[in-house]
């Protein structure tokens, strides 16, 4: 592979079909075949139903299409895992008794042609090398990939995020790939070399400023207009223009509502209502909600409970002879203050659970159990994915039924929520660290449970208890520059606007995806951004103070 280190590019000849249709259809027999397609392939796998009308189909390896029929509603809610990721999406028989649907793949479903791929040899090893997949579609949050595997002209790896395959042959002055799901062909590519710098940034057309009454798409969000709900237009129309002109950089979407109705809605840089958003970390405020179900239902006695009961008998030794780990709970890890040395930033020496180190471990649990102790638990705060990861641990102890069917029965189904994706860790648990893909729009909808109390259309699917005590102000994170008070898996800060503080209670991701909870305007905001190297991962803050709350603490 020496030869051809470096950087390459041509064009996907068919990127639609990363876009598959799914259908289910039942036969005579009261079997059922599941078909992916995508252009001229397709792939069929026949099932029966198992009890509760699920089903499991596995059409490869790196594939397990699992789903649940309601023939009365005439749909299917599935979920696609494939390696790193789970897909859900809503499969709808509106008429034939076929139910169809679609697996974007890569998250959008007019992806765009440009690919990239880097040949590199590895860091320690530089007889083994790598190629490592790029897009110009920001909408896709990027591929992961690894396994090169040479045969003479002959290549193959995968991406471990979407299952992606790819294979091609060593050409003189080329390289050619094809991309397969499940050993369906998908696309093909051409690959010469790059003569100049990639040019990876959004090449969508800049839209004005829309105040527009938001479309009522009939999931569940009230809407009305600015105007209605007390906004000064001016301010946002600065706010969109400065977007547009990317002195406000990477900005993907605005959402504001008031008052529990969506009254502003606008998308930029190429992104839509119907793509899904690396959340980041700003799940891990779902991650809580999670835990909060799960004392609601009795599957968690209180936040009192200690993680040493719940480790696997392997990992039971790490506690022996430490008061200090003997005393971390499900409390101290929803706040942050473990006490175990996993503080993901803001300290001069490395860390060693911090987030980039257990995930780079070939064994995440036995890199952060094992970690020695550095505070006593619920003493001292320092912000660390380490802590929302164990809960996940915990969790999956508790939870009997596969852990991503809790998630989806117990919390994204009441919301209305049928599109997203989940984070697998090494162990196919829902990673409670971070790495949900939703609409902004769903984001919203989260936004407003915890609003209005953990209640959804007049359904308590969350504990007001739980609500209120997630709220709540612990400790302040140490570890982070602007000391902010810290609930339940919530961030703290206040915002001044006309010299007057407003206080806010906020989720919060890397790259800047935020969902604000304004009590003091009624205001649930979500923003969702691509800020994850030039260090303006608070933008969204700036965008809050500058532009939204003016709008409507000066009326």
């Amino acid at each position: 592979m020496k030869d051809y280190g470096g950087h390459w590019e041509g064009l996907l000849s068919s990127p639609q079909n990363f876009s598959i249709k799914v259908t289910v259809k039942k036969e005579k027999t009261g079997s059922y075949i599941l078909t992916l397609s995508a252009g001229q392939s397709s792939v069929k796998k026949q099932f029966k139903l198992l009890a509760g009308n699920t089903f499991e189909v596995k059409p490869d390896s790196d594939l397990v299409i699992k789903g649940i029929i309601n023939t009365e509603q005439k749909q299917i809610r599935l979920m696609i895992r494939s390696v790193q990721w789970s897909y859900h999406t809503m499969l709808t028989a509106p008429k034939t008794g076929e139910y169809t649907g679609r697996w974007n793949i890569l998250l959008a479903s007019n992806f765009r042609p440009e690919f990239y791929v880097s040949v590199e040899a590895g860091d320690t090893d530089t007889t083994k090398y790598e190629a490592y997949c790029f897009s110009a579609d920001t909408r896709f949050s990027g591929f992961v990939c690894g396994g090169l595997v040479q045969q003479g002209d002959s290549i193959h790896f995968k991406d471990f995020r979407t299952g992606t395959r790819f294979k091609g042959r060593l050409a003189k002055d080329a390289i050619t790939l094809q991309a397969s799901i499940a050993g369906m062909p998908i696309t093909n590519v051409t690959l010469h070399r790059s003569a100049a710098d990639w040019d990876l940034s959004s090449r969508a057309s800049k839209l004005p400023f829309n105040g527009n009454v938001p479309a009522n798409m009939n999931d569940g969000l009230s809407v009305s207009s600015l105007k209605a709900a007390g906004f000064d237009e001016r301010y946002l129309k600065l706010m969109a223009d400065s977007i547009n002109a990317n002195k406000i950089t990477n900005t993907h979407s605005v959402l504001i509502s008031r008052s529990g109705k969506l009254v502003y809605e606008q998308y930029f840089n190429g992104f839509d209502e119907g793509t899904v958003h690396d959340m980041r970390s700003a799940s891990k405020s779902i991650s809580s909600a999670l835990v909060g179900i799960a004392i609601d239902k009795g599957l968690l006695k209180d936040t009192a409970q200690k993680l040493i009961s719940f480790l696997p008998q392997r990992f039971k030794h790490v506690a022996d002879n430490d008061t200090r780990k003997q005393a971390i709970s499900i409390g101290s890890l929803l706040t942050m203050s473990s006490g175990l040395d996993a503080i993901d930033f803001g300290i001069d020496r490395k860390s060693v659970a911090s987030e980039d180190e257990y995930q780079n471990s070939p064994d995440w649990l036995k890199t952060v159990v094992e970690a020695p102790m550095i505070n006593y638990p619920g003493t001292h705060a320092n912000y660390s994915s380490a802590n929302p990861y164990l809960l996940g641990v915990i969790m999956d102890t508790v939870v009997k039924q596969p852990f991503a069917t809790f998630i989806d029965h117990q919390l994204f189904e009441p919301l209305g929520i049928n599109n997203y994706i989940v984070f697998n860790d090494p162990l196919n648990r829902p990673y409670f660290g971070g790495g949900m893909h939703l609409r902004p729009r769903d984001m919203l909808k989260f936004g407003l449970l915890y609003a209005d109390g953990g209640k959804w259309k007049n359904r308590q699917i969350i504990g007001k208890n739980w609500v209120d005590a997630s709220f709540k102000k612990y400790l302040v994170l140490e570890n982070h520059p602007e000391k902010n008070e810290y609930g339940f898996l919530w961030w703290h800060y206040h915002y001044l606007v006309n010299g007057k503080p407003i206080n806010t209670i906020e989720a919060r991701g890397a790259g800047g995806q935020y969902i604000f909870i304004v009590p003091q305007y009624r205001l649930v905001v979500v923003i969702t951004s691509a800020n994850f190297r030039n260090r303006r991962v608070w933008q969204p803050e700036k965008i809050m103070e500058n532009y939204i709350l003016p709008a409507v603490a000066t009326r």
